[in-house]
């Protein structure tokens, strides 16, 4: 019953393949000096490392003119929570399966009156 799925891929955007098979993307940012602090807290690098990991994945505008959503995740927790249910929001709101949905309500609709009639013939 839900209406999309979330998949996490940390390099979607490196593998450019993938993107096609995605109707949505979704980029979550954070700034590039709280993107150093939190991969050197997290990971446990030194600033050397980290910044030749950052250095090697795409630069940030490059992966936001491939996303088709952008959350930015520098600020507080509760910024970006509020910005995740508005992206919620307009993905359930959305309009773009309803023919899928509609195809599969058919399909449903179908099979059940067809089991009716069976067991209706049946048991007659």
């Amino acid at each position: 019953g839900y209406r999309y799925v979330i998949l996490d891929i940390p390099l979607l955007f490196e593998t450019r393949g993938l993107t096609r098979l995605m109707k949505y993307t979704v980029l979550v940012y954070c700034d590039p000096p709280t993107q150093l602090a939190r991969l050197m807290k997290r990971s446990g690098l030194g600033v050397a490392e980290a910044e030749a990991r950052i250095s090697s994945q795409l630069p940030l505008e490059e992966k936001r003119r491939w996303a088709t959503h952008v959350i930015d995740n520098s600020g507080d927790w509760e910024s970006t929570r509020r910005q995740v249910l508005q992206l919620h929001t307009r993905l359930e709101d959305s309009l773009d399966f309803l023919w899928a949905r509609l195809a599969v309500g058919a399909a449903v609709a179908g099979l059940g009156g067809l089991v009716f009639l069976l067991v209706r013939h049946f048991i007659s």
